[in-house]
């Protein structure tokens, strides 16, 4: 068969494995584009894109399959990418005082890792599979690179994360919202 990704690159001591899907000289085939548009279609980080739009990001995008209980990133790392899980499941684990808190989990088409990229923080909290996992991965260098590729499509992507940073922080005011509300008739 025809290794149809320009590269392939594999991580032994980590056993990541990256796949990329910028061609050389063969182009997608219609599946495979297909899955990458489905995928794309149902992630918040691209509503509002044209199908153009997407097939812009196409070779932007890398996979990365990590195995159970390998670390994706670690608390306390530089944020260098976005992650949207495309088969699996990761939780994410603050830990504070080895203590380790679970904060969230993500499935199919989640986004994760962007409030810290774009905040220019370091990991708050380490992405952790629970079962093999594969993601799509937007690095750093390819969302600012398309700054000058694309200044229009750059916009709605930023635009679209923080929409989804809000999103997360209107959730987690309701979360504690409720809490502090149990808590309170606790005490009565």
């Amino acid at each position: 068969t025809i290794n149809r990704f320009k590269k392939v690159v594999y991580l032994e001591e980590k056993n990541i494995v990256f796949r990329s899907y910028k061609m050389n000289k063969f182009e997608l085939t219609y599946q495979e584009k297909q899955h990458i548009f489905s995928i794309l279609n149902h992630i918040s980080l691209f509503g509002g894109l044209t199908a153009g739009e997407l097939e812009c990001l196409i070779p932007l995008l890398t996979i990365a399959t990590f195995k159970k209980d390998q670390n994706i990133f670690t608390q306390g790392e530089s944020p260098n990418n976005i992650y949207i899980v495309d088969t699996g499941c990761v939780k994410i684990i603050k830990s504070l005082d080895d203590v380790n808190v679970e904060l969230a989990r993500f499935n199919q088409g989640a986004l994760f890792g962007e409030t810290e990229l774009i905040g220019i923080f370091k990991y708050i909290a380490s992405a952790i599979p629970v079962e093999e996992t594969k993601v799509l991965v937007f690095s750093k260098k390819a969302i600012y690179s398309l700054h000058s590729i694309n200044l229009k499509l750059f916009s709605k992507i930023i635009l679209n994360i923080a929409r989804e940073a809000c999103r997360r922080t209107a959730h987690t005011d309701d979360f504690w919202f409720e809490e502090m509300a149990k808590l309170n008739n606790k005490l009565k």
